[in-house]
């Protein structure tokens, strides 16, 4: 069964690319694959530029487009092939979550999509799925 954990952040969507790149390096060290479903194609080019970015001595291998391996930038309606992890930066649950491994839910501080998050931990809670939430609002800095 899948399983979802939700991480809580003190700060706006910024901080959420940060933590995104942590799990994504954590994920690459587990030899994982991670598809990264953002609501829409600036998000796309925003944690894609995010990736580059990084200080020099982090590279994380990522591309745009379900098709990228290990970890994938995406705002397609489908998953391509992956089903290892799914981080959802999206105020909706995809119909496909299931498939995957574990699914990660990041909060940050925006009222609607704050919102978006608590509809979303109802949801799997009301299913039965193995829930986990980690509130890294005092401690994660980005």
């Amino acid at each position: 069964m899948t399983k979802v954990s939700f991480y809580k952040l003190a700060g706006e969507q910024p901080m959420a690319m940060a933590l995104i790149c942590q799990l994504a390096q954590k994920a690459i060290a587990q030899h994982q694959q991670v598809l990264c479903l953002v609501p829409d194609k600036q998000a796309v080019t925003q944690l894609d530029e995010y990736m580059w970015n990084l200080n020099e001595s982090t590279f994380i291998p990522h591309g745009t487009g379900v098709d990228q391996a290990p970890i994938a930038i995406s705002c397609d309606p489908e998953p391509g092939n992956h089903h290892q992890i799914l981080v959802n930066l999206t105020t909706e649950i995809p119909t496909w979550f299931s498939r995957f491994e574990r699914v990660i839910e990041i909060i940050y501080q925006d009222v609607v999509y704050e919102e978006a998050k608590r509809t979303h931990f109802r949801f799997y809670k009301e299913r039965g799925y193995p829930l986990s939430f980690h509130d890294l609002s005092e401690s994660f800095t980005g």
